[in-house]
C-alpha cells in the first residue's frame, strides 16, 4: 500500500471522528446522550406513571359508575353499591391511597432523576470529559435540563389531570373537602408545578453536594419541611371570611361543602373557655360559662351543645369558599415555580463556577 493511500485513510477516519463529535455537540447527540445515562430511569418512571393514569382512570369510571346506581345520590348505607364503595382495599381505600402516592411522587423525581443529573458526573469524575467536548458546559447543562424537563412536565401534567379527575369524583361520593390538607395538594395542576420544582431542586443539591446519598437525604428532608409548610399555611393565604353563628343557624359550609374550615370549634377544659361570646366580641369566659350552666364541672356529651342553646350563645366561625380554591392553587404553583428558578439559578451559578480539572 503506498503512502497516498495510507494518508487518504488517517483522513479519512480523522473526519469521521470530527464529524461524530459535531453530532454529539448538536441536539441529536444531547438527546442520546441523555437517553444513554437516564434510560432506565426514565423507562422505570413512564411505566410508573402509566400504571397510575391506567389505574385512576379505572378507579373514577367504576366509582362513577357505582354512583349513577345510586340515581347520581350518595349511596345509602347497607345498599350493594355502599358497601362495593367502602369494602376492604374498595375503591374509595383505593383513590386515597392512590392520592397519598401522588402527592410523593415529586419526590421521587427529584430524587430519581433530579439529583443524579450532576451529582452522578462528579462522583463518577465524567464532566471533565462531558464538557471538553465541542458542547460547552452551559450548554450541556440547560439542554439536558430542558430535555429532562420537559419529560418530567409531561408526567407531572398526565398525573395531574388524571387525580383531579379522581379527587371530585372521590369528593361528590364520599362528601370530603376539596380544601382539606390531603386533597388540595393532589388537585389543579399543583403535581405538575411541584415534580418540575424538585427536579430543579434535586438538580442543585446534586451540583453542590456532589455526592448522590447525602443530597438525596437533602432533598427528602426538604420536602418534607415544604409539604408542612404548605399544610400548615395554606388555608390563611388570603383572610378567611368570618361570621358569628347562633346554634340553629347552619354553617356557611352547608351548601358549599367544598369549603374549608379554618376554626370555628368551641373547646372547653379545666379552668378554660374559648370561642363562645354572649354577643359579637364580647367571649364568655369560664366562670361566665359555670355561672350559665353549673352542671358543666361534670359534663356529659349533649351537656355542651344544650348550654350553648339553652343560653342563645354565639360561636366564631373563620372558613375558605371553595370559589378561592383556583386563586390558592395559582399562589402554592407560583411558589413552586419559584422554588424551581431559585434552584436552576443556583445550578447555573456553580456550573459556571466548576473548577473542571477537579472533574
Amino acid at each position: 500500500m503506498s503512502a497516498l493511500t495510507h494518508r487518504s485513510l488517517a483522513a479519512n477516519r480523522r473526519n469521521r471522528r470530527e464529524s461524530t463529535t459535531r453530532r454529539a455537540g448538536g441536539v441529536a447527540g444531547m438527546v442520546w446522550l441523555t437517553w444513554r445515562q437516564h434510560r432506565w430511569t426514565l423507562l422505570g418512571s413512564l411505566v410508573l406513571t402509566l400504571v397510575l393514569v391506567g389505574w385512576m382512570t379505572y378507579l373514577s369510571i367504576d366509582m362513577m359508575s357505582l354512583y349513577h346506581q345510586c340515581h347520581d345520590t350518595r349511596c345509602p348505607p347497607y345498599s350493594p353499591q355502599y358497601a362495593a364503595l367502602f369494602a376492604d382495599y374498595g375503591p374509595i381505600l383505593q383513590a386515597e391511597i392512590l392520592a397519598l402516592v401522588v402527592q410523593y411522587t415529586p419526590l421521587l423525581i427529584g430524587v430519581f432523576i433530579g439529583v443524579p443529573v450532576l451529582a452522578r458526573e462528579h462522583e463518577q469524575r465524567t464532566l471533565l470529559l462531558a464538557w471538553s467536548q465541542d458542547v460547552s458546559p452551559v450548554r450541556w447543562l440547560w439542554t439536558k435540563l430542558a430535555l429532562l424537563g420537559l419529560f418530567v412536565a409531561a408526567l407531572g401534567a398526565a398525573l395531574a389531570a388524571v387525580t383531579d379527575h379522581l379527587a371530585h369524583v372521590h369528593a361528590t361520593i364520599v362528601g370530603n373537602s376539596l380544601f382539606g390538607d390531603s386533597v388540595f395538594p393532589v388537585t389543579g395542576m399543583l403535581p405538575l408545578a411541584s415534580s418540575v420544582c424538585w427536579f430543579a431542586v434535586g438538580v442543585a443539591l446534586g451540583a453542590a453536594i456532589r455526592r448522590t446519598l447525602p443530597a438525596i437525604f437533602g432533598i427528602i428532608a426538604a420536602f418534607i419541611g415544604v409539604m408542612l409548610g404548605i399544610q400548615w399555611r395554606y388555608p390563611t393565604l388570603m383572610k378567611p371570611l368570618s361570621l358569628y353563628l347562633h346554634p340553629d343557624q347552619p354553617s356557611p359550609l352547608v351548601s358549599d361543602h367544598n369549603g374549608l374550615v379554618v376554626d370555628g370549634l368551641i373547646q372547653i377544659g379545666p379552668d378554660s373557655a374559648s370561642n363562645l361570646f354572649h354577643s359579637p366580641g364580647h367571649e364568655v369566659t369560664y366562670a361566665d360559662l359555670l355561672r350559665m350552666c353549673p352542671d358543666l364541672s361534670n359534663p356529659s356529651g349533649s351537656m355542651i351543645p344544650d348550654c350553648v342553646a339553652r343560653n342563645d350563645l354565639l360561636t366564631y366561625v373563620t372558613y375558605q369558599p371553595s370559589s378561592r380554591i383556583p386563586v390558592f392553587h395559582l399562589i402554592v404553583a407560583s411558589g413552586y415555580l419559584g422554588l424551581a428558578a431559585v434552584a436552576l439559578a443556583a445550578v447555573w451559578l456553580i456550573v459556571r463556577r466548576t473548577n473542571l480539572s477537579a472533574g
